[in-house]
């Protein structure tokens, strides 16, 4: 073999062995280490008379396009594609935790939108295949009904300069283009010979196109039906008059929403799905799982069978994936629940377990579990109903409804005024500093339990502050929705990781790198553009590798996110140092003081510190008590308003009329002193006296409390219930009464002993038992006369008004009244659940709303509750009337 034969060609491989040397033999190229045949070069001679020039003739490289390989049976439609990658984001919601029955679920409500948009499950279909809908794919036409589109071909303009006869430049310009087309004619002559027996083979008839009854309403409006039909039977696609495939910006909202195909579908369903099994995975629970990636578009093709998820990239560019975005906003997502059980005819949602929602997210704010029963209690007085308003198909607010909950009771144990809850975190502070005494001394005498710490609020602040901080440095998510903001060189380590992570996962990634020269130019790839991340955004602040924690699913991820930090920090396997303070756990403190339920701790602090507890009550601050309604106004437009243009007005004058003249505003705060006329509150009360006298003969009010019966004892009436059983008879006397008795017999052994014991040996065992107070007295030197304990009376700042259309700088005003505390707490509240804080702060204002205005009277609820409806002050009747509405 000449070595002259054998060349090195550019940019070119063997596709067996990856050798880049190749020997040309009769116009062809073969490799020299498998002797395969490279079909995409072939060798062109081209002569002197070629060239115009008086060289020699050589021979060129000419690649010719490989053609392509159909693979007709790896096709699946668009439906198909996105009903694997459903089951697959169904499979990884049962491995984080989620109910079996979510699978039949699923399957219900996604058959229900295919019966709609009657590609499956529909009756009235003669040929039994899928339909075309408004936004259908071309792709789909091709696979079922064999229809080709072909593309608009722009004829080349050529501008035809001015030139001259002997121009060599531009008569070799059109001598190659003229032998260009004769190669290429060559060629397709000769592939047709040999592919004549494959030509001469039946083809697959093409069927008339099938759309669905919205479809064809949609596409009426740009032709008409019988021009439709002209479409519908046009297999190779020679008509080019009209576009099958319209825009979505040229749809209505509810068209584009429901009709277009695409993965944020598969998330609403899931979510449809969760809330009709009544799943522990809630919608805001699946948007965060979307948003840590948990279910991604970036795995999807995992999900996909074998042999379709060979196709890669080319698939995902057919389904027009690319337009689509991964990640969904609260309010996207409801907005599409509400289309989507609209069009499949949801009769309504399932009320889940607040209660337990109460719960999770208590732990998750790490307070203790009290105020979660706490909740639960103010849940029972009057239960939300949650009353479609809007109608049955839009997604009630049950996660903001919960986590007001939360915020109102804390706003009532400490009043969150800036002033009030930093007094009862001071007195709690000197309360617990003393318990912390007491069980010292308690654990050195005898192995009693301690009583617990007080809970303070504070402390707890500084806490949940610093708790965020420290997993967002971990976890770039909880950062995002935190709003925390984080070093650039940890960014871009997360996003590389993320990037390596999807290639490992693509199934066909390893066998695209079928030689190692590929393999070592995909690593170079990488490396270089790792390398210009980092030259762009920084290195990470530590020379090695940043540590890295990979966080597993949670309902509760800042809970669980920590704990996991503090266990590799046990091992000392993190680069950052932990305070103290985090290590306490706030969910062991106690809230019941701060409820005025202080028997318990007075007496411990009696028995064993010999100190006095007083309880003082804490009133509202007096900036916080009137602040006023806020409402926005809107503009009013003036139809038939004439307007005229004064010409000669001069410049100065009409200046100073420009500052005279007001401004209306579009967002004020007034105070509620708005009534109703003289007629209408006679009317008012006339009703309420009305239902006075119907609830008269009501027997609800017949029923009593039981009788006590009183007994005689030693010449006193005492009641019955309020006595043991040994205070009011002896052992010779044991016959049962005919009424029962409140407290049962107890402590049988000490009364009798205590009652046969002589009256001398009492006195004596009082007197030591005297003498050895005396001495702990004598030897508690930091005992105190008094400690004070100062609590909220629960009452609290009202700010109330309208949430509904304020804007985006009536809301910044309107968070300039709210105090640092209360608008911090909103803020990580609403994080934490993952909405806006004005979202939750409207579900707070419906809480306040009800429990300040809509009850009749606050001293009959351990009997009934009674909505309160004869308002005479007009601002506070209709504010009531519209969040009554949303309850």
């Amino acid at each position: 073999m000449n070595e002259s034969e054998v060349m090195e060609v550019d940019q070119m491989e063997c596709d067996v062995c990856g050798e880049r040397c190749f020997q040309e033999r009769e116009g062809f190229y073969y490799c020299i280490e498998c002797g395969t045949k490279k079909e995409q070069l072939r060798a062109v001679e081209i002569s002197a008379e070629d060239t115009f020039n008086d060289t020699a003739k050589h021979t060129t490289q000419r690649t010719i396009k490989k053609t392509k390989i159909k693979a007709e049976e790896n096709d699946i439609t668009s439906w198909e594609f996105y009903n694997y990658v459903l089951r697959g984001f169904l499979q990884e919601l049962i491995q984080m935790g989620a109910k079996p029955e979510l699978k039949l679920m699923t399957l219900q409500v996604w058959a229900a939108y295919m019966g709609r948009m009657e590609v499956a499950f529909c009756k009235n279909n003669e040929l039994g295949l899928p339909k075309l809908n408004v936004r259908a794919l071309q792709r789909d036409a091709r696979i079922i009904y064999n229809h080709k589109q072909n593309k608009r071909k722009r004829d080349r303009q050529i501008k035809k300069l001015p030139q001259d006869l002997g121009d060599e430049r531009s008569n070799w310009r059109e001598w190659r283009r003229t032998k260009r087309k004769l190669d290429e004619s060559d060629f397709t002559t000769q592939k047709k010979k040999g592919a004549l027996s494959e030509s001469t083979l039946p083809s697959n008839p093409s069927l008339r196109l099938q759309w669905s009854t919205n479809a064809r309403k949609s596409l009426k409006q740009q032709m008409p039906l019988k021009h439709l039909d002209k479409h519908s039977v046009d297999s190779e696609g020679s008509m080019h008059c009209h576009r099958l495939h319209p825009k979505a910006s040229t749809l209505n909202n509810f068209d584009r929403n429901i009709y277009c195909l695409n993965i944020t579908k598969l998330y609403v369903v899931l979510a449809i799905a969760l809330n009709l099994v009544e799943d522990d995975i809630n919608l805001l629970d699946l948007l965060r799982f979307i948003d840590e990636e948990h279910l991604t578009s970036r795995y999807m093709l995992q999900y996909l069978p074998d042999n379709v998820a060979m196709q890669g990239k080319t698939l995902i560019k057919q389904m027009e994936f690319g337009h689509q975005t991964d990640k969904c906003r609260y309010k996207f997502i409801r907005k599409q629940i509400a289309q989507m059980s609209r069009f499949i005819d949801l009769n309504g949602f399932q009320k889940p377990n607040l209660t337990a929602l109460a719960e999770r997210y208590v732990l998750e704010l790490n307070l203790p579990p009290e105020l979660a029963s706490y909740v639960s209690s103010l849940m029972d007085v009057l239960p939300p109903s949650f009353e479609p308003v809007h109608g049955q198909h839009v997604y009630p607010r049950y996660e903001a409804r919960v986590m007001a909950y939360i915020i109102y009771v804390l706003k009532l144990l400490f009043g969150l005024d800036d002033v009030k809850e930093r007094a009862i975190s001071d007195s709690a502070v000197a309360i617990n500093a003393r318990l912390q005494q007491l069980a010292d001394r308690q654990k050195r005498k005898s192995p009693e339990q301690a009583m617990a710490p007080l809970f303070v609020y504070t402390e707890w602040m500084e806490f949940v502050e610093m708790r965020k901080i420290l997993v967002a440095h971990y976890s770039e998510s909880f950062a995002r929705r935190f709003q925390v903001p984080t070093q650039n060189g940890r960014k871009v380590h997360d996003f590389i990781n993320k990037e390596r992570k999807q290639r490992e996962q693509e199934y066909n990634y390893k066998d695209m790198l079928v030689t190692p020269a590929m393999q070592r130019m995909q690593e170079n790839l990488c490396l270089i553009f790792e390398k210009l991340l980092h030259k762009e955004f920084g290195q990470p602040d530590s020379k090695e590798t940043p540590d890295h924690i990979e966080f597993q699913p949670s309902l509760t991820p800042a809970h669980s996110y920590f704990k996991r930090i503090l266990l590799h920090e046990s091992k000392d396997e993190l680069s950052v140092r932990i305070p103290d303070f985090l290590h306490v756990d706030h969910t062991e403190r106690q809230l019941a003081p701060y409820k005025n339920q202080t028997l318990e701790l007075s007496q411990y602090l009696l028995n064993l510190g010999r100190q006095q507890l007083r309880i003082e009550e804490l009133s509202c601050h007096s900036d916080y008590e009137q602040v006023g309604l806020f409402h926005t106004l809107q503009n009013i437009q003036e139809l038939n308003k004439e307007i005229r243009a004064n010409f000669n007005i001069k410049t100065p004058d009409w200046i100073e009329e420009l500052r005279q003249r007001e401004k209306r505003p579009s967002f004020v705060f007034r105070p509620a002193v708005a009534h109703y006329g003289k007629q209408y509150q006679n009317k008012l009360i006339e009703r309420a006296q009305r239902r006075q006298l119907l609830e008269v003969d009501n027997p609800f009010w017949q029923l009593t409390k039981t009788p006590n019966y009183l007994l005689k004892l030693k010449q006193e009436e005492i009641p019955l219930d309020n006595l043991m059983a040994l205070q009011t008879f002896d052992e010779r006397n044991m016959e049962p009464l005919r009424v029962p008795l409140k407290l049962p017999r107890r402590q049988l052994t000490a009364v009798t002993k205590d009652l046969n014991q002589p009256k001398l040996e009492r006195l004596q065992e009082q007197k030591e038992d005297q003498v050895q107070e005396q001495e702990q007295e004598e030897e508690d030197e930091q005992e105190l006369s008094e400690l004070l304990l100062k609590i909220s009376n629960h009452d609290c700042w009202l700010l109330h008004g309208y949430m509904a259309k304020v804007r985006e700088s009536d809301k910044q005003k309107l968070r300039t009244l709210f105090p640092c505390s209360f608008r911090w707490l909103l803020d990580t509240c609403a994080s934490t659940i993952g909405i806006e804080w004005e979202i939750l702060y409207e579900q707070l204002l419906v809480i306040e709303v009800m429990f300040h205005h809509g009850i009749e009277d606050w001293n009959n609820h351990t009997n009934h509750l009674s909505l309160k409806y004869n308002i005479l002050n007009k601002d506070i009747s209709s504010l009531t009337k519209i969040f009554r509405d949303m309850w």
